[in-house]
């Protein structure tokens, strides 16, 4: 069964919204990076954090010990990307968290697409929702890039 989650999300004014890209300044992708994270922290119930190397994943908690551990899952960002595929990666996981990619279908190669497909545009309109636009263009390279190697991995 598909659930969306509750969103506890005050969207920001357009005046808060800026076009990130992998041309921003290094500062300012740190600086967003970490609004995103704190926000997803708190608007999710998740918990963030950093992994070797260069993939992110969602990692879900089981129900069972979603008390013990005060989180419904981990959110890990591989720290060998770059801070806009950070941003990227963090907000695709996002899109997973907010869809709960928790069916019984899951395995199925079409479903996965749709899943991962979805998470990608779940977690841009999350990411625009509290104030950070990353180009579209960029991004839907990211995503055709991150589709095909899906499809590789099915085969």
């Amino acid at each position: 069964m598909l659930k969306l989650i509750n969103l506890r999300v005050k969207r920001s004014s357009l005046e808060d919204i800026q076009i990130l890209s992998s041309t921003s300044k290094k500062a300012l992708l740190k600086v967003k990076f970490a609004v995103l994270m704190e926000r997803a922290e708190y608007d999710f119930n998740v918990s963030v954090e950093y992994t070797n190397g260069n993939n992110s994943y969602w990692i879900p908690t089981p129900l069972d010990e979603v008390e013990e551990l005060g989180h419904i899952g981990i959110i890990d960002i591989g720290d060998d990307q770059s801070e806009f595929e950070k941003i990227i990666s963090l907000v695709h996981e996002i899109g997973h968290v907010i869809f709960n990619d928790k069916n019984l279908f899951k395995k199925h190669r079409r479903i996965r697409l749709f899943e991962e497909s979805l998470a990608w545009h779940l977690g841009y309109d999350y990411a625009l929702s509290v104030g950070i636009e990353i180009d579209l263009k960029e991004y839907a390279e990211r995503i055709e890039k991150a589709l095909q190697l899906y499809i590789k991995e099915q085969r």
